[in-house]
């Protein structure tokens, strides 16, 4: 049962997330529940896409490892 579950899954997966992205950016969302991106909103992301804004260098990378083993060396953690 496992391997037939994982085959559907593998066959429903890229159906459900294209249309969760469409769903997520799309005007209807916005028309009929009055959530999601405006218009405006909607024409900076598509602007945006594909530039590369949200590549990170191996060397950004690095530096925020360092910090967060930095700030986990310290100990004084407050939860």
């Amino acid at each position: 049962m496992n391997q037939i579950w994982r085959r559907i899954s593998a066959a429903v997966n890229p159906a459900s997330t294209a249309a969760s992205r469409w769903w997520c950016l799309s005007a209807a969302r916005h028309m009929l529940t009055g959530h999601g991106p405006t218009a405006e909103q909607r024409r900076l992301i598509r602007s945006t896409r594909g530039t590369g804004h949200s590549t990170v260098s191996a060397e950004q990378m690095k530096a925020r490892a360092a910090a967060i083993d930095e700030l986990l060396a310290r100990g004084d953690h407050e939860t």
